[in-house]
């Protein structure tokens, strides 16, 4: 199964499996489930914060030198562990949840906003698992003591 899991997470990288829950969001929208600028206003504020999380940690790890790549954690160079990375060793798969409930909102899509911990599960079992061993291979006692004082967002 594990073999399994390692080939199945390079030909669904993040980045994919969120358009594929946006779309399936957007299959199962209903005008029913929309409460106007509520609506709005609630799905603005997520999308920002979670965009901005995502982008700030993005350029942390840009700032450290350190690979983005999550199919690459082995090739980290840094454990960055400052900013968004002090408050959750994930953060760019929450803020990708986040957009993923943002959009679901928005669009008024129930069954999205039920598919969130199923995104969040697909991400951990495909891609935190697999990255977090490398992380821990690559800088062992470090990772340790980061892995203790800061909590994994699922």
């Amino acid at each position: 199964m594990r073999h399994f899991l390692q080939k199945l997470r390079f030909w669904l990288p993040p980045p994919l499996i969120l358009v594929l829950f946006l779309i399936a969001d957007a299959l199962t929208a209903s005008p029913g489930f929309t409460f106007g600028a509520v609506n709005i206003v609630i799905s603005v504020l997520l999308a920002s914060v979670s965009v901005a999380a995502i982008l700030h940690t993005a350029w942390q790890m840009r700032m450290q030198r350190t690979t983005l790549n999550p199919l690459h954690a082995e090739k980290s160079t840094t454990l960055v562990v400052g900013g968004c990375y002090a408050w959750s060793r994930n953060p760019i798969y929450l803020g990708m949840s986040g957009l993923q409930l943002a959009f679901a909102l928005f669009i008024g899509s129930p069954a999205g906003v039920v598919a969130v911990p199923l995104f969040m599960l697909a991400v951990a079992r495909l891609h935190i698992d697999f990255e977090e061993e490398q992380l821990r291979k690559h800088f062992g006692q470090e990772w340790e003591r980061y892995e203790q004082r800061v909590r994994r967002w699922l």
